[in-house]
């Protein structure tokens, strides 16, 4: 199915499929832009073909053959949570499965979006990249100061389409800031939140949704948008955040998937966010404690901009002027 900006003020109606490939260079017209990031979204989609051709390019590795994670292997990860949390689930009388709401075959199906064995640099669906882009050209063409974050990269596909974004629109000074542990998901104190503390157990099956620094660099490099526009805050939330060199964001976008890495990401960057500027939360809609630490900060701070559901998962807010 073609997705497009259709109803979004002052955008184009330009469909993102089909652009032919054209040189990675700085952009600023309109005719060239949207083909740009479709070739852009298409190489952290994963697509062999996606039209990325620079000197910084190696050619892939074959890719070794691994078996997907079947409902059956979910089923023995699910018994052994019920062994390893007992302490926690015996007085409930309710079992893994049942906390973490997920059955083994969608848990297979999570599980394999997940796998290491993917090419995709991002597990962003065609709907919440047209939401950065959007938003990101929002801020632009509107010039609400302040740079790009996301709390939470996995590997690089979403930041890589920020720094992209700036290139399209003919932005020459924000930078992107690309923070996360690059050692996994931290592991939640199930005393706080057993449904997390679960997840986390279970997401062992992916590795805990690791990625490595070097390897998010040269993802970078091989689409030419390693610069030094692109600043990296590797390590944990609560170390880097508060203190990273950022003096203002237009645009914030957190997938950090738990109630504390939420709840420390608004913490430190939500007083540092423009008027003007948007907040991304892609989390909020998952059977983990994001929604609550988003809620929570908002009733705080008493933020009643209205939230915007991009999906069944993601949400934004824009930080009234």
């Amino acid at each position: 199915m073609e997705s497009t900006l259709s109803n979004s003020p002052g955008l184009p109606r330009v469909s993102w499929l089909d652009a032919e490939p054209m040189p990675l260079v700085p952009l600023a017209d309109e005719d060239r832009a949207y083909p740009y990031l479709a070739i852009i979204r298409r190489y952290i989609g994963g697509a062999a073909d996606a039209g990325i051709h620079t000197e910084a390019r190696t050619p892939a590795p074959a890719a070794t053959p691994d078996a997907p994670i079947t409902a059956a292997d979910c089923l023995e990860r699910l018994a052994e949570a019920d062994r390893v949390f007992a302490d926690w689930l015996g007085p409930l009388q309710r079992t893994a499965a049942e906390v973490a709401g997920v059955d083994s075959s969608r848990m297979a199906e999570a599980l394999n979006h997940m796998h290491h064995a993917s090419r995709r640099l991002t597990m962003c669906d065609a709907v919440l990249l047209d939401n950065v882009v959007e938003l990101a050209r929002v801020t632009i063409d509107e010039q609400v100061p302040g740079d790009f974050i996301e709390t939470g990269v996995w590997r690089g596909g979403v930041t890589i389409l920020l720094r992209a974004a700036l290139n399209a629109f003919g932005d020459r000074s924000r930078n992107v800031w690309v923070a996360d542990s690059f050692a996994g998901l931290p592991a939640p104190d199930p005393a706080a939140d057993l449904r997390e503390a679960i997840w986390h157990h279970l997401m062992g099956a992916v590795d805990g949704l690791r990625s490595d620094l070097a390897g998010v660099r040269e993802s970078f490099a091989k689409a030419g948008l390693l610069d030094r526009r692109v600043r990296f805050l590797p390590g944990w939330f609560a170390d880097t955040l508060p203190a990273a060199p950022i003096e203002q964001l237009a645009l914030m976008r957190l997938d950090g998937d738990w109630y504390e890495s939420t709840r420390v990401a608004l913490d430190a960057l939500y007083p540092r966010l423009s008027p003007g500027g948007f907040v991304i939360v892609d989390d909020y809609g998952l059977p983990t404690g994001c929604a609550r630490a988003v809620d929570e900060y908002r009733a705080v701070h008493g933020i009643d901009a209205p939230l915007t559901r991009v999906d069944g998962q993601a949400v934004y807010w824009r930080k009234p002027w």
